[in-house]
């Protein structure tokens, strides 16, 4: 069955550029893209740069290969009630599944507001897609979550409110986990006491405000909130015979849909930590941003803090036994970025520094008398969802280890506790050629539950060509080399060639 799948997708590959044509139409609103990528590589695992930040299309497998084709139809930017769709399907070879649907999602659009249904790749709030590592709570790092999301996408002005200076955005989604298989298969040889959670339920709601407009003044500043939760779903605890395993299907009313919208105590069916805390699982991100632009030129620095809890998010403790320097300083886990943009430099186009650090996570003290949500957070893990993965692939930043990596298999994220910079660059010194660079160095404490004998530390490099020929419309091919020196992954090194061809079908 794999190899059809594969043979099946390398037709695709060849076949449906000959239905299409290239040519500059601007009223064709339907495209389709095609890609194929094979990569090899040596070592324990595939090199981390090659595995991360591909909305999950990626394998820890040395040698592998995927061939995808999409079409989509785009929003029409000139009305104002529109719709797009896009669907995208890939077969693999050596990934954790023979065959993805990787994009299928149709959205309405009506002025700045936007309906959308089904999976669809999406980008961090207010990060560089290609350079950056992504941010604490969201990045392109999982597959796509199936989901019903309504909102305003981008930034809008609010016409009456001090004379255009005043922008918003924000969403709200509901959505269902789809890799029950995967768990079942990943965890199929973990020890007996290892748990599990599929069907999760997911919901998730940002608010942005920007004050600033370029037209009007070079100056901007940015702050929003994300908000996530993890609820229903069927919680499993392996043991060994499957007649001994434990299976407890947590409730999913529509009540816990508006727990999950406005976060409550879960009631007398739900777990004893949700009756305590909150129902489900529930995390987020503050956000934090100042642009500045003059022509071409743009600068942004961005602060992201992440919260696991009521300590985290409005940023104090109520316990006055924590030790002071702990207590107080709860925003110092987060992460720091610079963003420059210089579009008349070929060499150097666009520039990224982010350094991370979540070695605090409210200290490593929990005084369960006075305030139980102090200390200890345990950053993207919870005891009864399996952390804030999809497939494997942690939803975050991945420089926060994915469940992939752990051994024995888990779907823990136990390697939370890191300090992390990381630097990405690109450019384009020809018509023709373009290039990217991404370095990463990050030392690991694992958790304060869990905690590292001693520390260990990854280096991981990436350098990426890209070759556009002009005479070729269409067309892209990208090499890419990418190592890593790490005591926690291991020595890898390897190679991803990657074909890509897109272009515009005719308006029937």
């Amino acid at each position: 069955m794999r190899n059809k799948i594969f043979w099946i997708s390398l037709l695709l590959y060849f076949t449906l550029p000959l239905q299409a044509v290239t040519g500059d139409n601007e009223f064709s609103k339907i495209n389709y893209r095609l890609e194929s990528s094979v990569t090899v590589s040596s070592g324990l695992h595939t090199p981390f740069w090659l595995v991360s930040n591909k909305h999950g299309l990626s394998s820890l497998t040395n040698n592998n290969a995927y061939l995808k084709a999409g079409i989509f139809r785009n929003f029409d930017s000139k009305n104002g009630f529109t719709w797009a769709y896009g669907a995208e399907i890939a077969g693999t070879w050596n990934h954790a599944a023979p065959f993805y649907i990787q994009q299928l999602y149709a959205d309405v659009k009506y002025n700045c507001w936007e309906l959308s249904f089904g999976s669809k790749e999406r980008w961090s709030e207010g990060k560089h897609h290609t350079l950056s590592g992504g941010g604490l709570t969201f990045a392109p790092n999982a597959r796509p979550i199936p989901q019903i999301r309504f909102g305003i996408n981008e930034y809008t002005t609010v016409p009456w409110l001090f004379n255009e200076w005043v922008q918003v955005k924000g969403h709200l989604s509901y959505g269902k986990y789809s890799d029950k298989e995967f768990q079942r298969s990943h965890l199929a040889n973990a020890p007996g006491g290892t748990f599990y959670t599929y069907d999760i339920l997911f919901h998730e709601k940002t608010a942005f405000l920007k004050i600033g407009n370029e037209k009007k003044g070079p100056l901007s500043v940015e702050i929003g909130l994300e908000m996530y939760s993890q609820f229903g779903g069927t919680f499993m605890i392996k043991r060994s015979s499957k007649s001994d395993s434990v299976r407890y299907h947590m409730p999913h009313t529509y009540k816990e849909y508006l727990k999950a919208l406005i976060p409550m105590k879960g009631g007398s069916d739900a777990p004893a930590s949700d009756q305590q805390n909150v129902n489900g699982n529930v995390l987020g991100s503050w956000h934090l941003a100042a642009n500045y632009q003059l022509a071409d030129w743009r600068i942004r620095l961005y602060y992201e803090h992440f919260y696991e809890d009521h300590s985290g998010l409005l940023g104090y403790h109520k316990s006055s036994r924590l030790p002071k320097t702990i207590s107080y300083f709860p925003w110092y886990d987060g992460l720091y970025g610079l963003e420059i943009d210089l579009p008349k430099n070929r060499f150097i186009r666009s520039f990224v520094y982010e350094y991370i650090t979540s070695r605090i996570q409210s200290g490593p003290i929990v005084n369960y008398w006075q305030d139980p949500l102090v200390g200890k957070d345990n950053y993207y893990n919870n005891s009864i969802y399996p952390s804030w993965q999809h497939w494997g692939m942690a939803i975050c930043n991945p420089h926060h280890l994915s469940p992939i990596y752990v051994e024995p298999a888990s779907m823990s994220m136990p390697y939370n506790r890191i300090r992390s910079h990381h630097v990405g660059m690109e450019g384009a010194p020809c018509t023709q050629l373009g290039y990217r660079i991404l370095a990463s160095w990050t030392k690991h404490w694992g958790s304060w539950d869990d905690p590292l004998p001693t520390p260990l530390t990854q280096l991981s490099l990436m350098a990426e060509l890209n070759y556009t020929p002009t005479s070729w419309q269409g067309w892209q091919f990208t090499g890419t080399f990418a190592l890593d020196r790490s005591q926690l992954i291991g020595n890898n090194a390897g190679l991803m060639f990657t074909i890509r061809k897109q272009g515009l079908f005719k308006e029937q």
